[in-house]
């Protein structure tokens, strides 16, 4: 079996995990299946090993200087003035945390660093569905494959890595009360999918009540 714990520059180690497809792994490191290939040679697509370390061509994205630790991923036509105006701060307040951006060139998959400011959401956590409910009186739903809880807490990390194949959780403050296969992790965990869609919506420091 190959080790990928030391993989060459330009190269991240991936473990494979139950599910795991190249193509899906193309798709999330923004790669493709037959470079994947080419820097794992002998790899057979058709019959992935668990457990097996790989390369990939990948190299993390470089995240600006954060300190509330709340990233935004610009979407295709979403202006600086927009995402100011969601989050409730000033487009200057904004610039001055992301220096040496243009915001008149924003562009699709650009990274921003957001300030602290009221939260633009809340979420209620059910039984099997997460509901962020906007200030503006819209709300927007997703599946929760795990985790449940009653009570209140604060999101204090939105895209953590705990392992399960497509899916990442959204990890709360309260995670002793949290019920479910997810108690380990404090958290909830919802699918891959709908977390990208959760990642720009929810900033860490929003509020969460647990229902059930």
């Amino acid at each position: 079996m190959k080790s990928c714990n030391n993989c060459p520059a330009g190269q991240t180690p991936y473990t494979i995990r139950r599910g795991d497809t190249l193509w899906a792994l193309s798709k999330t490191y923004a790669t493709t299946v037959r470079d994947i290939l080419n820097v794992n040679p002998g790899l057979d697509p058709e019959n992935l090993e668990i457990g097996r370390q790989i390369c990939l061509p990948f190299v993390p994205v470089n995240y600006p200087n954060c300190p509330t630790g709340n990233y935004y991923v610009v979407g295709r036509g979403v202006s600086f003035a927009a995402i100011a105006e969601y989050f409730g701060v000033s487009e200057d307040f904004l610039y001055k945390n992301n220096m040496g951006i243009d915001p008149d060139k924003l562009f699709e998959g650009q990274v921003l660093c957001i300030p602290v400011a009221p939260s633009p959401v809340e979420l209620i956590v059910g039984k099997d569905k997460l509901t962020v409910r906007h200030k503006n009186g819209g709300e927007t739903t997703c599946p929760i494959i795990s985790g449940s809880f009653t009570g209140e807490a604060r999101v204090i990390n939105k895209q953590l890595d705990i392992g399960v194949s497509g899916a990442r959780i959204l990890d709360l403050s309260n995670g002793g009360a949290i019920s479910g296969e997810s108690s380990r992790y404090g958290g909830v965990v919802i699918p891959n999918g709908e977390m990208d869609v959760l990642f720009n919506l929810t900033p860490v420091g929003a509020c969460v009540s647990g229902v059930q």
